[in-house]
């Protein structure tokens, strides 16, 4: 993962294409049918390499596959899925994506090997309407003889918000499907709250085998929707009781964590204050803010008084004092 992933969004889909097994799903779902027959997916490789140069870097990211093709020894094609990294539609995206592909041909020759076909496919998932434009189409009202100097090429354009439920129920990993489900209501947080239970109840916690991107789904829908603990434990309350389970739990972990940074981050801000009693004042104010809070969350008190550090009575007073303000 380098600097330029900022969003919980390329983060995700970073993590759903590491899943060998998701992203050759993936792959077979959104490729063209008269693509994804021709490759050998048995063989297929994910590339630690980026086409991605130094100037794109605010544009895009890319997961990079190399696809043997069945039945042509020693031929192979690269198929890029590219997420665009902007809040909006650029209808100039087929002018940076020529750039994208030139750095991706320039750095097959770099490695001395012979040129592969690359295939670029957008991932879209944003909220307004984006209808592709290619470069010939930017380029309006040129007779054939200046046309032919155009350079164009076929884009993969996938707009996922405007795939319908239907559509999507024909990808037949369920952890995919939860993903990609995800990531079609990402920017719509009412409508992913009226689906998430519908989405959750698919995965199979006992027999998943990909138990990491499992806790990466939860960690991704927990940083899009900003729920509260009640909120979450209402939404998921018809779900089967060991699903419910390893929700609520990965929940309270996700949340631990990011109480405890606050505790260290606090910390180190009470420290900078001053030192002697402007550190001790610093400390108690911010576990104070934090405590309340945890509180609000829905924690506990013995649970916050494991994390903060404090004392069952302390933290119960804290809460009290906030309580009678």
């Amino acid at each position: 993962m380098n600097q330029y992933i900022h969003h919980p969004h390329d983060k995700f889909f970073k993590a759903m294409m590491a899943e060998r097994e998701l992203a050759i799903g993936f792959l077979q779902f959104f490729l063209p049918e008269e693509i994804g027959r021709m490759i050998d997916f048995e063989r297929m490789e994910a590339s630690k390499e980026s086409f991605v140069s130094e100037e794109l870097k605010e544009i895009f990211s890319d997961a990079i596959f190399r696809c043997p093709v069945l039945n042509a020894e020693n031929t192979s094609l690269f198929v890029s899925v590219l997420i665009e990294h902007k809040s909006y539609p650029d209808k100039m995206v087929a002018v940076q994506l020529l750039s994208y592909l030139a750095n991706a041909y320039q750095t097959q020759l770099k490695s001395g090997e012979l040129l592969h076909v690359v295939i670029p496919m957008i991932f879209y998932h944003g909220v307004e309407n984006w209808e592709y434009i290619s470069l010939r189409q930017l380029v309006p009202g040129l007779s054939k003889e200046f046309r032919r100097y155009i350079p164009d090429f076929e884009t993969l354009f996938v707009d996922l918000t405007r795939m319908s439920d239907e559509a999507l129920n024909g990808i037949k990993l369920v952890l995919l499907r939860a993903a990609i489900q995800l990531q079609r209501y990402s920017g719509t947080p009412l409508l992913l709250l009226k689906h998430i239970g519908r989405i959750l109840e698919r995965i199979d916690f006992e027999k998943d085998n990909s138990r990491n991107f499992s806790r990466q789904l939860f960690v991704y829908f927990f940083e899009i929707s900003e729920i509260s603990v009640e909120e979450l434990a209402t939404l998921i309350e018809d779900l089967p009781i060991h699903t419910k389970s390893k929700i609520m739990t990965t929940y309270e972990q996700i949340e631990k964590k990011g109480f405890e940074k606050g505790i260290e981050k606090g910390i180190e801000k009470g420290i900078e204050k001053g030192i002697e009693k402007g550190i001790e004042k610093g400390i108690k104010s911010e576990k104070m803010r934090l405590i309340i809070q945890g509180y609000k969350k829905g924690y506990s008190i013995e649970v916050l008084s494991d994390i903060s550090g404090l004392s069952v009575v302390k933290v119960r007073k804290i809460i009290q004092q906030h309580q009678n303000q």
